[in-house]
């Protein structure tokens, strides 16, 4: 069976996937899929760093804006979706692009990994954590050699789904096992001009008003605990609307959570060894996005695909 064609664009946190895809998607006629797990979501605009109608310059965007903040949304909703509009974009002739940071839903999408169906029960690590509480759920993560384990017991539960569901011999994870006929890219960036990157673009997000952002998520009735303020730059503003933390408190730890959570997106692409990585330098934009273009093209050729 022909795969269909996928562009997929990833990297750590403020390195400039977007205005990649964008470049890419209008040189080749295309669309972007977001491969982000909160800007799915409605009203979370600034934190998410949305791209804006000017910024999108006409550029169809496929799963941005179309869940209400309460609605659930995760990995398995993801590859669904997703898989349904790549096929629909390869029949009208356009290879969409794939663009985010969140490794757990790429990995999903491009590896084919099996989720429990809707409607089918609950997961046994669902049952694990009813039974014997979240210590038990972290100790299936430290025996599966994971470091990076989420706060959060439900995320918890669909981390241990994810990786099970990539360790059956159905869908192993090698490179020639991909879904998708197409480049999956990664931005590599020095991590001191990245870090800087980060702790400025979370200035401009407070600058732009983040913090009514957060407010008025609150004030629209939004608990607190849920799975979409879980996202960096929301946690940490709601103490400073509660008047238990100061803005410049607030920022310092978006500041220090986005620079860690950079550091995990790296240790996760480490498991995609199909990434083929481009370095970006601090200048000459615009030969690095030319490059990137040519590599793309010659792919589809047949020059770069390396028997995939």
């Amino acid at each position: 069976m022909k795969k269909d064609k996928l562009i997929t664009i990833l990297g750590p946190t403020a390195s400039g996937k977007t205005d990649l895809s964008i470049y890419l998607a209008k040189a080749l006629g295309s669309s972007i899929i977001s491969g982000d797990a909160f800007q799915v979501y409605r009203h979370m605009d600034i934190g998410t760093a949305k791209v804006t109608k000017e910024e999108a310059q006409g550029v169809p965007h496929y799963l941005v804006d179309e869940l209400e903040p309460s609605e659930p949304w995760s990995a398995a909703d993801f590859q669904e979706r997703a898989r349904k509009i790549i096929h629909e974009e390869n029949k009208a002739g356009r290879i969409p692009i794939v663009c985010g940071g969140t490794g757990l839903y790429i990995q999903g999408l491009l590896e084919g990994y099996s989720f429990l169906p809707k409607g089918k029960g609950r997961s046994h690590w669902e049952t694990m954590l009813e039974e014997r509480g979240k210590e038990a759920l972290v100790e299936a993560l430290k025996e599966r050699g994971e470091g990076d384990i989420p706060p959060d017991p439900q995320r918890m539960v669909r981390k241990l789904e994810l990786l099970e569901a990539g360790e059956g011999d159905e869908k192993p994870k090698k490179a020639n096992s991909l879904l998708f006929d197409g480049p999956v890219l990664g931005i590599a960036m020095d991590r001191t001009v990245l870090y800087d990157r980060i702790n400025k673009r979370v200035h401009l997000m407070i600058e732009a008003g983040l913090l009514d952002e957060v407010r008025q998520l609150l004030a629209s009735g939004l608990s607190e605990s849920s799975q979409a303020l879980k996202g960096i730059g929301y946690k940490e503003l709601i103490p400073v609307v509660k008047g238990e933390r100061t803005l410049e408190e607030g920022e310092a730890l978006i500041q220090k959570n986005t620079r860690h959570f950079a550091k995990r997106q790296m240790t996760w692409y480490r498991r995609m060894p199909y990434i083929h990585w481009v370095e970006r330098g601090p200048s000459e934009e615009d030969i690095w996005y030319r490059e990137i273009k040519a590599y793309v093209i010659s792919y589809f050729r047949g020059e770069n695909n390396d028997g995939r």
